[in-house]
């Protein structure tokens, strides 16, 4: 009795030590094994982390003359924020630094390389490029589908520039979208996407920096502890607006 007392005390320390020093983004919820994504806005900040010999921070500013944000419902905590902050190794330094004050396109993943453990961003770079607007684009209008079953509550339409786009490869793939309501400004939106191919085409709008009608339908979830809501709006279609 008293052998399996202590096996029971010693889990349920190593449960308290895994919900203390684990990131907030795991504790709130499912556990993001992999996810992938993109962001888009102005670069306005590189700099050397503290007490890291390799490790540097970028930061942009999302979508058009944005203010300050701290994400809350239908994004996993802490991967959508604004400035948005990424890591990158010392050796592309020059090349992130001839983008400063420049719109551009940044693909980011994590979990990050050993090599960048010690940086404060939950981010790694894996691209950065300039947006080049006003490209011809053959689909202008997408419509997609919504595999939830969960309950309509709400549906409707909103306007803006899509600024993020996360791909969750965890054991239950979803995708994760934030835009910029309007065409510039503090207000922001996040959008849950459930139809791979949408969430393709999401991509490349954003790579255009594209000004889109967003039609979403508001459900009901079980998972109010992860999308920080006791619902979530999903996107049925995503249109370019001329």
């Amino acid at each position: 009795m008293a052998k399996s007392l202590r096996y029971f005390s010693i889990n349920v320390m190593f449960l308290l030590l895994m919900l203390i020093y684990s990131p907030k983004w795991v504790a709130a919820g499912p556990l993001l094994i992999t996810t992938e994504g993109y962001a888009s806005g102005q670069l306005s900040r590189v700099n050397r982390d503290k007490n890291v010999t390799r490790a540097y921070v970028g930061e942009i500013s999302l979508g058009h003359e944005s203010m300050t944000f701290i994400s809350i419902g239908n994004q996993p905590p802490s991967l959508v924020t604004n400035p948005w902050q990424f890591c990158f190794e010392k050796d592309r330094y020059e090349e992130i630094e001839n983008l400063i004050g420049n719109d551009v396109i940044l693909e980011f993943k994590t979990p990050k390389n050993n090599s960048l453990l010690s940086c404060s961003s939950v981010n790694e770079l894996v691209e950065i490029y300039p947006v080049i607007q006003n490209q011809p684009l053959e689909q202008k209008h997408f419509i997609g589908n919504i595999h939830t079953m969960d309950s309509e509550i709400a549906h409707g339409v909103e306007f803006g520039r899509i600024t993020n786009l996360i791909n969750n490869r965890g054991t239950n793939r979803s995708y994760f979208m934030t835009i910029q309501v309007g065409t510039g400004g503090s207000k922001f939106r996040h959008f849950v996407i459930d139809d791979h191919d949408l969430y393709d085409f999401a991509v490349t709008v954003l790579k255009n920096a594209a000004i889109v009608k967003v039609h979403y339908s508001d459900r009901l979830t079980s998972f109010a502890n992860f999308y920080g809501l006791g619902s979530r709006s999903v996107v049925s279609e995503i249109e370019i607006v001329d």
